[in-house]
């Protein structure tokens, strides 16, 4: 009994910091997170402090989406059709992801159930509730407090939600993260004015000469510094690692400085790791999307 409780105060040592700020130095990846995502005992221990929901007060939960529950249409999805599609939760809306969560200053919340019950205890609690993520494979759930969490891609080998409050700066929508909504190769406005227009890709990236700005707040940024720029010819925006990266959630970007010809918009290695956007002089430049010419048709491979 000794031995195992002496286990148990190391582990909770290593995985849960002291302060605030030690646990910006607390990556999703690392050793310390999976222990609690991976070790019942551990991550009971860590939340032993935090007050449970009152189940007994709430009607039972028979989907973690009930807002977006439609009988005739039957059950609802997990995973979002984007990444960044607004969805409510107990009646409040967040952007939520699959491929990517929110990552910054972080409390380990009491496993629940379900995705809305993670976000009642991350709407309840003392601290703020800036973005949540939930593992529904462990049940457990965690509040991201820092301001500046922003989506982050991560794979520790636990299946995740995440989610941000809507009127979050940090609540990254359509276009702005891989996975693209619909099909790649579509093309997206940009600047302030929707004056540039760039054929984004999150499985293709650029070859040619590269001018890198470093981090950038969002993709916005990244496109518009293109745009400005008449010797860019597209961007590059993503996490220096990956899976990993800068725990603010901070992406990079290059400028591709380069004439882009056939060939030079290669497969990546891995799809998702890379958002390129081409420089294109309007909105028609974009590619068919799956549905506009084969969606729902009985021979996927031919005309009708």
């Amino acid at each position: 009994m000794l031995l195992r409780a002496i286990v148990l105060l190391q582990a909770a040592a290593w995985a849960f910091p002291q302060s605030g700020d030690n646990l910006r130095m607390d990556g999703p990846n690392s050793p310390r997170v999976i222990e609690a995502l991976t070790n019942p005992e551990v991550y009971e221990f860590l939340t032993r402090h935090e007050p449970r929901l009152g189940f007994g007060l709430q009607s039972p939960i028979k989907t973690i989406f009930r807002t977006q529950r439609n009988k005739k249409c039957g059950a609802a999805t997990g995973c979002p059709a984007w990444e960044g599609e607004v969805r409510e939760l107990n009646g409040r809306e967040y952007r939520l992801y699959c491929f990517n969560a929110p990552w910054g200053s972080y409390q380990w919340l009491p496993a629940v159930q379900s995705l809305e019950e993670c976000e009642q205890q991350c709407h309840d609690h003392r601290l703020d509730c800036n973005g949540l993520t939930y593992y529904p494979s462990t049940k457990a759930c965690s509040v991201v407090y820092s301001k500046d969490a922003a989506p982050y891609v991560f794979d520790n080998g636990v299946q995740k939600f995440g989610a941000i409050p809507v009127e979050s700066s940090m609540a990254f929508s359509a276009g702005m993260l891989c996975p693209l909504p619909g099909a790649d190769n579509q093309v997206y406005d940009f600047g302030d004015n929707q004056e540039y227009q760039f054929k984004l890709s999150c499985r293709n990236q650029f070859k040619g000469s590269r001018q890198a700005l470093g981090p950038v707040k969002n993709a916005d940024e990244c496109g518009e510094r293109c745009g400005a720029d008449k010797n860019c010819y597209g961007f590059l925006y993503y996490q220096p690692a990956f899976p990993g990266g800068r725990i603010d959630g901070a992406r990079s970007c290059d400028l591709v400085t380069s004439e882009i010809n056939d060939g030079d918009w290669v497969p990546l290695y891995k799809p998702n790791q890379y958002l390129a956007g081409l420089r294109v002089a309007s909105a028609d430049c974009g590619d068919k999307g799956f549905c506009q010419d084969e969606c729902g048709k009985s021979d996927k491979g031919g005309e009708d």
